[in-house]
Formats: C-alpha cells, structure tokens, sequence
C-alpha cells in the first residue's frame, strides 16, 4: 500500500519549523541561529518539493568564517542568482588564523596595525625564501625572482630566525604589510606581531563581488575585525539596501568614519555598534540627515560614548529614533546634559531605552514622565552596590517612569551572593513596590528583575519566590512580577525568564 503525499503547505510549515525565526532583528539574535542545521539540510535533499523551501532558510541567513565558506557562498549565488535574492542577513567574522600558517593568535583592537585589512596582491609564496616564483603564479609583478620573509630593523640587521621556522623550512613564510621604522620596532616584538594581512583577503573579495548580486540584503554585521582601512569603509557602503548595519569588536581610526559610512546607506535605520574602538576623538562631525530609528551603543570606554552623545546632541531632529542603548555611560555635568538633550528632542517617538551607567548619580538629573511613547525601560548599574539600587529608584521613580510603560526591568552585573540577596528584603524596595502601584502605572505588565547566579551559590527556587513575594507584593499581587536569573558570566544564552506566580 503506498503512503499518501502530504500537502506542500503542511510539509512548508514543518520546514519553517526547523529554522529558527527571527521574532525581533534588533538584538542581533539571528547570529546565534546560523550555525549548522544537519536537519534543514536533509530535508534540502529529500525532494524537489522541499529543495526550495529549505534553501530559502539556509541562504536567508548566511554566517561566513573561514575562507573555505567564502568562497563556496560566493561560488553559490554567482552560479545561481536566484538563490542570492534569498540572502538577507549576511554575517561575516573571520575565524583566528590556525597555527599552521605560522601566525601569532589575534591580537587586540590596540596591537592590530591600520593595514590590517589592506588588500594585497594575490602572489603564492614558494615554499622557500630564495626559490624563484613563477611568473604565472604572480602575473602583477612578472618580474619578480624571489621573496624574502627577513624582517629588517632600522639598522639594517636581519630578525633572527625562530625555531620553529628553522625545523620546517618547506613552511610558507608569513607576508608582513610595509610600515614605518616604529612600527618595525614594535613588530620585532614576539607579543605584538600582526597578523598576515594577506589572511583576510577573502573579505575584501566578498565585498567587491556581493554587491551586485545581494539585491535583498537587509542586515550585513562585521564582527572580530581589526582596524578597518578606510577602502574597507568605501566598500561597505556598496550594499545600498542594507537597513541594519552591526560592527561588532572592530575598531575604526576616528567616530567621523562611522558617520561616512551612514551617511553613504540611503536605507540605513538601525546602527548596531558594540566594544567599538577608534583611536582619535571627532572634532568635527560631517553633515548627516538622521534617518536612525535604533541605536545601539554597548561596552564602549568614556571617549567613544561622549563621541556619541555629542553627535547625537548635535543633530537638530532626533524625532524619529524609537530605540536607544547605550552602556557604560560616565556620570559628569556634559554627559548628564547631553543625554537630558538626546531624550528631550526624542520625546514622542522613543519606544525602548536601556542605560547601563557607571554611576547611579545619572538617573537624578533625568526625567522620563513626559515620554508618551516610552514602553521598555532597561536599567542595569555597573558598579553601585545592589543595596543602593533600591534608595536610587525609591526617590527617583515617580520622574523616571512613563504612564505608558510596559515593561521596567533593572538589573546588575555583580554575581548574587548570600549577603547580597538578602540585601532584597530592605525596606527601599518596598517603597519601589509601591510606587509601581500607583493608578498612573495601569499599563505596566512586566515588572523584571535581572539576578545574576553564581555557579558555587545554590538558591532554592522555591525560597526565592518567597522572597520576592515579600518584598514586592503589590507587584505579585497584579501578576507582573517576573525574575531572570543569569549562570555565571554566560550571558544571554544562559538567562532564563519566570515569572513569580500567584
């Protein structure tokens, strides 16, 4: 007897099912959701029938590391055109290189040289530093005849040789970009070697080639690459459709760079920037026509966040931005009226704030009543006691919230210990407890409190309910409280949400 056909449209749903959704693009968690699916691309091979709703998953969402999966994507969609109209968050972080092209690990945004990431040509070293190079194999310089790998100081005295090299001579040499006699000194150095530029060759290739050819790309993030060329800028902004741009642990020369990349994508609205790193502060910023709707801001040191700020401060309409982050924000009379200017030129659009301060000093000079759109507040402290969060939001609640707040969550980085847990039955939170209850507040649903467990300290889950039923029982009384608790320093991935039950 044979087995009936399911309909296509119940075999799609499954499909869907597999592939992990993007429910909301703005925290980036698509990156998460790219690695292998063995299951999505079984299903790719069972018929045709499920040949092309699964590649519509598996080129949505395109996450390249090593060059081997570079080229294999580019080969793909030149091949094949209709597959790189499916492609439409697009992620590119370049693995370290391996031990075997005998170069140091990665080093820091701080080591890594402003020619990094300059393209080279594409020559094929010969296995030996005096052996001849073939003239096919390096058609942009016909008449070279040999290739040295000796690192030369100012002296002219030859880098003398490590034992690794001298035990496998048939080892390829590393390619070093030319520099400056202080940069040479400060190469000759084992802990500040860079890495061989010719490694990242394959991102300066995608970026020349894809253009074209992603028609529908709508998010591009560039994660783990060192100071970014200025050409690296200008290729960048050949992806005229991308509408969300993440940069993630790549640093720049100045903050003036970033805004050249802005302002050359017509449909950018949503710049997500985090440990960003750039050398010089703005003195000037170019001309921009806000077109930000989102703006994220995360583990930035002081100079960089007043950079933002001041450019922010410095637009004259900031009414279309709904979502504003930024981290690690330093308490001073110019970052405090700064930050008060941001908020007040956003104050009918802005929909989701999270402030990550250094000090709780910040919070006193802000007002957020006047916020008519304001739904999600964030607020995690860095460095204050968690005693001292209580007294903070007791006196400054009633001009921090919105009428139209949905959702408040305050948190902490500190690990939850005895002593600080119990540091919850203060009589402080109590007066927070009730000044959520106030009539105004009706349209609060979520009332979060972010904890942060240790792995050595075990809390019973049922006494901490009881805890917080005590502390907070006009909040549990409404329904709205609700606890995340945090493994260590895993971060989100190892956050879980619950809520306090009646």
């Amino acid at each position: 007897m044979q087995t009936p056909k399911l309909p296509i449209e119940v075999c799609e749903r499954i499909i869907d099912s597999l592939a992990i959704s993007i429910h909301n693009p703005t925290f980036f968690d698509y990156v998460d959701a790219l690695e292998s699916n063995p299951t999505l691309y079984a299903c790719a091979l069972v018929c045709r029938d499920w040949t092309y709703r699964s590649q519509y998953h598996l080129f949505r969402q395109v996450k390249l590391r090593t060059t081997h999966q570079a080229y294999a994507f580019l080969d793909a969609v030149t091949r094949h055109p209709h597959r790189a109209k499916l492609v439409q968050f697009l992620f590119i972080s370049p693995l370290p290189p391996p031990k075997s092209i005998s170069s140091p690990p990665r080093p820091s945004e701080s080591q890594a040289p402003a020619s990094s990431l300059v393209p080279t040509l594409p020559l094929d070293p010969p296995a030996s530093s005096t052996s001849p190079v073939k003239t096919s194999s390096s058609p942009h310089l016909p008449e070279l005849s040999s290739l040295s790998n000796e690192q030369q100081s100012n002296m002219g005295q030859t880098a003398p040789q490590s034992e690794s090299e001298s035990e496998n001579p048939a080892q390829p040499p590393t390619v070093t970009p030319m520099s400056s006699q202080s940069d040479v000194q400060k190469q000759n150095k084992p802990e500040k070697i860079s890495i061989p530029p010719c490694y990242y060759n394959w991102i300066y290739k995608l970026l020349i080639r894809l253009p074209p050819l992603l028609k529908n790309l709508s998010t591009l993030t560039l994660a783990s690459l060192p100071t970014l060329h200025p050409r690296f800028i200008r290729l960048v902004s050949c992806f005229k459709t991308v509408k969300a741009l993440g940069l993630l642990d790549s640093s720049v020369q100045s903050f003036s760079e970033i805004i050249q990349l802005i302002n050359r994508l017509p449909q950018l609205t949503f710049l997500n920037v985090q440990y960003p790193q750039w050398d010089r502060p703005a003195r000037f910023f170019p001309s921009y026509r806000h077109r930000l709707e989102q703006l994220i801001c995360v583990d930035a040191s002081d100079g960089i966040v007043t950079d933002t700020l001041n450019w922010l401060g410095s637009r004259q309409h900031l009414s279309g931005l709904r979502y504003l982050r930024i981290s690690f924000l330093a308490s001073s009379h110019m970052t405090n009226s700064k930050l008060r200017q941001i908020l007040h030129q956003c104050t009918h659009s802005l929909r989701f704030l999270h402030l990550s301060p250094d000090d709780t000093d910040i919070f006193e000079s802000l007002s957020l009543s006047s916020h008519s759109q304001l739904e999600y507040l964030r607020i995690w402290i860095s460095t204050s006691p968690f005693s001292n969060h209580a007294k903070l939001f007791s006196a400054c609640i009633s001009q921090l919230l919105s009428p139209s707040l949905v959702c408040l969550r305050i948190g902490y980085f500190e690990n939850v210990d005895p002593e600080t847990f119990a540091a919850l039955q203060s009589t402080s939170w109590k007066d927070v407890d009730d000044a959520l209850g106030d009539p105004k507040f009706n349209r609060l649903t979520y009332f979060v409190m972010d904890l942060k467990y240790d792995y050595q300290v075990t809390l019973d889950r049922k006494t901490l309910r009881t805890t917080f039923r005590n502390v907070f029982p006009k909040s549990y009384q409404r329904g709205i409280l609700w606890v995340t608790k945090q493994m260590g320093d895993s971060g989100r991935r190892g956050e879980q949400l619950y809520r306090v039950e009646r």
